[in-house]
């Protein structure tokens, strides 16, 4: 028994380690939005990227839920009934309440909500204009993420606290369990009674009720995502975003199922046994994973992919000023990331205002070593390492133009 204990606490702290490396992190991602989305407002009205930070409000939200999701875990530690530990001074009855809200704001909330957030901020790319600007678009957002969720947690909070309260009117009892034994206990249990440093405490555990509504929520989310998913797929034609789009698939459609298995798993066992602690921190690693890959692919990396292509455009414009100062009047090609509708491509010209270019005018889309290439019609190729596409007399191509490896810095969306 000791070698057992002190493997459960092995993984309560790290569970708690996690937790203080998740947080310091979240708290930085939280500044590069707000550092972005300063940057944008300093320099409007001439940022090209103007608009493409539209959904900051959500990527933040998405950001503070991953934190208090993470922070919620340390209430179903046993290590937090240790002596000289958080919840070691509570009363049993605030530690079984604690369980409750546990399983609450954790099963019921946060996790559909943060999974609802990652949905819509993949669904905004796959907007006919997802970058043109909405007043009230992030407020829509959150109003629509909440009534998705709101089904969720009323399942929830009746399963765990209104109908234990109808049968708990006398007080707590573990005989009143499963609705007076109409069901198993572990279908309605959210705490179990464990003496720990020669005392009663109350353990968090996960009610079946509890796992089958997350299952049910799973089931639909992950059927849509796939969809969601495959629509993308069937859009992207850049390797570079094909990669970061399957990855994100794969981490929300693979790790959401296993984390349920793990959750209903956890009923074989009892709190404070090995198994059942082994079996609860890997469902906790399945939705960390979830939210650093979330975190990467919808929200840093596109803010950095965004920030290269503000200085991209920047480049250009001393370029086509060079340009006008030396006499060369060629027009001024370039690429635009697979993600960006014709309305926002006719906007980022407006607001990079590159050399002047006429909106009406042929764009040319090259490749090559330079990502902005002037050129001239009247000269050859040959000379200058470029390869110019489609030709005038090619019929218009599906999808957006394929980049090379060296404009991987133009995808700052996914």
């Amino acid at each position: 028994m000791p070698l057992t204990a002190s493997a459960v606490d092995v993984l309560g702290i790290a569970t708690l380690v996690l937790v203080i490396v998740l947080v310091p992190l979240g708290l930085g991602c939280v500044w590069y939005v707000l550092y972005f989305q300063a940057r944008i407002q300093k320099e409007r009205p001439r940022a090209p990227l103007l608009h493409f930070n539209a959904l900051w409000i959500v990527r933040v939200i998405l950001i503070l839920l991953a934190m208090l999701w993470s922070m919620g875990e340390l209430l179903r530690l046993p290590l937090m009934q240790r002596r000289h530990w958080l919840m070691h001074s509570f009363s049993f009855q605030w530690q079984a309440n604690m369980c409750r809200l546990y399983i609450i704001s954790s099963l019921g909330f946060l996790e559909p909500c943060f999974f609802l957030t990652a949905l819509f901020l993949v669904h905004g790319s796959l907007r006919k204009t997802p970058f043109t600007p909405r007043k009230a678009w992030n407020g829509k957002v959150v109003a629509i993420i909440l009534s998705c969720c709101l089904p969720v947690f009323h399942l929830q909070l009746f399963f765990v606290v209104i109908s234990p309260s109808f049968e708990f009117k006398g007080g707590y009892s573990i005989q009143k369990e499963g609705y007076n034994h109409r069901l198993p206990n572990y279908f309605t249990m959210t705490s179990d009674l464990v003496m720990m440093d020669n005392q009663t405490v109350a353990v968090c555990q996960y009610p079946l009720l509890s796992i089958l509504v997350l299952a049910v929520f799973g089931v639909i989310y992950s059927v849509y995502f796939l969809f969601l998913g495959w629509r993308m797929l069937g859009v992207v034609i850049n390797q570079y975003l094909r990669c970061h789009i399957l990855g994100l698939l794969a981490a929300l459609l693979f790790f959401l199922p296993l984390h349920v298995l793990f959750l209903g798993m956890t009923l074989l066992s009892k709190p404070t046994h090995l198994v059942f602690e082994l079996l609860a921190f890997l469902g906790f690693l399945t939705v960390l994973l979830c939210t650093t890959v979330g975190e990467w692919i919808l929200i840093i990396r596109p803010i950095a992919d965004a920030l290269a292509v503000c200085s991209v455009f920047v480049s250009s414009h001393h370029l086509g000023q060079e340009m006008e100062s030396t006499g060369g009047g060629g027009s001024l090609s370039t690429s635009f990331p697979a993600f960006v509708s014709d309305d926002d491509q006719v906007a980022l010209m407006q607001h990079g205002q590159i050399n002047g270019t006429d909106l009406n005018s042929n764009l040319e889309f090259v490749t090559g070593v330079n990502a902005f290439m002037p050129v001239d019609h009247r000269v050859s190729f040959s000379d200058q390492n470029v390869v110019a596409f489609p030709s005038p007399d090619s019929p218009e191509l599906p999808g957006k133009p394929l980049l090379s490896d060296t404009q991987k810095a133009f995808i700052p969306f996914l």
